[in-house]
């Protein structure tokens, strides 16, 4: 995690990184690159980041090996998933599963995801978010989109 103007190789020496603060910007091939050298990635066949957390959103970069599983637990925050490199299947409740290939972006309805499999080495983007405090979960953007 770094500002625009840090290096890569400042902000890998940082041991602590700060993720809840008013601007994140981050480096993200060289974010996978230390993903996939991590002990994790190796012994489960994936790894994943916090790039940025806050009470009512989380990004993290997550990396995975060809045929590796991400089991989700029931979860109430709505999901979005950025595919960068590779390919991953998400499986959903009710028996639905969408490829979703590089450059390809999904916005998911609360508590739908079941587990993300990766059909083809991948990195991808997943986003938490969750209602602002006294607002209803489908007040913001009722209307627009297709409606995953």
């Amino acid at each position: 995690m770094m500002e625009t103007t840090t290096s890569s190789a400042f902000a890998h020496e940082q041991s602590s990184r700060r993720i809840e603060v008013p601007f994140v910007s981050c480096d993200v091939p060289f974010e996978i690159a230390r993903l996939r050298a991590e002990r994790a990635y190796a012994q489960e066949g994936h790894a994943g980041r916090t790039l940025t957390k806050h009470p009512d959103l989380r990004v993290v970069l997550e990396t995975m090996e060809t045929g590796a599983r991400l089991p989700f637990h029931e979860t109430p925050e709505r999901v979005t998933l950025q595919v960068i490199l590779g390919q991953l299947r998400v499986w959903m409740t009710g028996g639905e599963d969408f490829d979703l290939a590089e450059g390809c972006f999904a916005a998911i309805d609360a508590g739908r995801v079941l587990e993300i499999e990766s059909l083809r080495e991948c990195s991808f983007l997943l986003t938490l978010a969750w209602p602002p405090v006294g607002r209803g979960a489908g007040l913001a953007g009722e209307g627009e989109g297709s409606g995953i």
